[in-house]
Formats: C-alpha cells, sequence, structure tokens
C-alpha cells in the first residue's frame, strides 16, 4: 500500500475510498479525469484526443437497446436497467484507478531519474528511456479512463430517463446551459 498525502498538506494521509466501496456513480464522478486535463496531456503527447460527443453517442445508443430489448414494466425492468449500467460504472472506476496508478509509478521514475541526474550517476539513459515510457503510458491510462467514464455518464443518462419512466430525447447542452444559468429563452 502507498501512502498519499492530500495535495499541500504534510502531515494529513488520504485513504483511497474508492479502492474499497462499491463502485457507484458519484464516486466515478469524484475520481473522473477532468477534460481539460486530458486534452492537455494529449496535444502534449501527440496523442488523438477522445472523439467529440462520445457520451451523446453512447446515450442514444443506449436508449435505443432499452426501447428494443427492456420491457416497458414488471418485474425485470429494474434488474435488467442495473445490469446495463453497473458493469460500465464498475470498468470506468476500475480505468479511473488505473490511470492514477500509471501516474503515481511515472512520478516515482521521473524522482529516479531526477536522483540518478543530481548524483551524476552513470547509465542515467535506461532510467530516462523507463520514465519517459512510463509517463507515456499513464497519458495513455489517462485517455483510456476519460473514455470510460464519458460511456458511463451516457449510459447513466440513458438508464436514468428509462427509470424515470421518461421518453428519451437528445441531449441539449445548449438548453442545459441556459437553464443552469438563468437565461431566458428569447424568441
Amino acid at each position: 500500500m502507498r501512502v498519499e498525502l492530500l495535495p499541500g498538506m504534510k502531515n494529513v494521509l488520504r485513504f483511497p475510498i474508492e479502492r474499497r466501496a462499491r463502485p457507484t456513480l458519484d464516486q466515478l464522478r469524484e475520481i473522473a479525469p477532468d477534460v481539460r486535463k486530458v486534452l492537455n496531456i494529449a496535444e502534449a503527447f501527440g496523442m488523438d484526443p477522445p472523439a467529440h460527443g462520445l457520451r451523446e453517442q453512447v446515450d442514444a445508443a443506449t436508449a435505443e437497446h432499452i426501447a428494443d430489448q427492456v420491457p416497458t414494466s414488471g418485474p425485470g425492468r429494474a434488474a435488467m436497467l442495473t445490469e446495463l449500467l453497473d458493469p460500465v460504472i464498475a470498468a470506468a472506476v476500475a480505468a479511473c484507478r488505473a490511470s492514477h496508478d500509471a501516474w503515481l509509478e511515472a512520478a516515482e521514475a521521473q524522482q529516479a531519474l531526477l536522483r540518478a541526474q543530481s548524483g551524476e550517476l552513470f547509465w542515467i539513459e535506461p532510467l530516462r528511456e523507463r520514465a519517459e515510457a512510463l509517463t507515456r503510458w499513464a497519458a495513455d491510462r489517462l485517455l483510456v479512463a476519460y473514455v470510460r467514464v464519458e460511456e458511463a455518464e451516457g449510459v447513466a443518462r440513458a438508464v436514468g430517463v428509462a427509470r424515470r419512466g421518461e421518453e428519451w430525447m437528445p441531449r441539449d447542452g445548449r438548453a442545459e446551459a441556459d437553464a443552469l444559468f438563468g437565461f431566458a429563452a428569447t424568441g
């Protein structure tokens, strides 16, 4: 087990509850990577950024699947909706954990490289190669985690609409932003 200090603290340990708790959507939202960081990392490493609108695509595909495969009522409906959502959330939480662990390992490799450079040791090149490879791997894991989170959010929206018994409609980001910021629709 690694000891993790809270950022900016010297004596406050962080106990990673996400390692022990059952994966939930709320937990996923707490550990999900920030889109700004994901886009910056993708650009810095020359990687393709995640597909734009992935969440909406998964939302629509899941809504279509629910309409075609899940009964409109009955005792099995809730169980089928849960079976759709839970594995996707668990996969997204696992991807976020893997990303976090990869960044910790990359940071340790960078620290080992810095210690070797400051001590003017020979054989620094293998340490540099390892640190670069682990950092690239961590960047890749971050992008994978972001994609898994977007997929989970899309499935969660479609399942939530189905659970509430509402008719599924495509998400309108502009209308949501207007409602959030209190803008009245002008017509």
